[in-house]
Parts: C-alpha cells; structure tokens; sequence
C-alpha cells in the first residue's frame, strides 16, 4: 500500500483519501462536504414539497 507523502496532491474526493495532516485540506473538503450536504437536504425538501402539493392537487383540494 501506498501512502502519500508530506506536499503530494489528492486526486480523489474520497474522505478516506484526505491526508489529514494537512489542515487545508480539512478545512475545504469539510466545507465542501457541508455544502454538499446542505444542498442534498434542501433539494430532498423541495422535492417532498412538490409531491405533497401535487398528491393534494390530485385529491381535487386547488388552491
């Protein structure tokens, strides 16, 4: 098994591939990681919302 040197690049997203000496790295990928899943939230949200409205629509209550 290969481990990365102290100064080598990642070239994968993986946080299993972070080397964690680093604390740049921790820092952006934990953002990253953060905004990722705050999107994937608020998207699983809207999308919820959607169907809500769209199952009352089809029970005949319009707005």
């Amino acid at each position: 098994m290969n481990w990365m040197q102290m100064g080598e690049t990642i070239h994968s997203p993986a946080p299993w591939d972070l080397p964690l000496w680093d604390p740049s790295h921790v820092v952006f990928f934990g953002v990253l990681y953060a905004v990722l899943i705050a999107l994937g939230v608020g998207l699983s949200l809207v999308f919820r919302g959607a169907m809500k409205d769209m199952k009352k629509e089809e029970q005949g209550c319009n707005h």
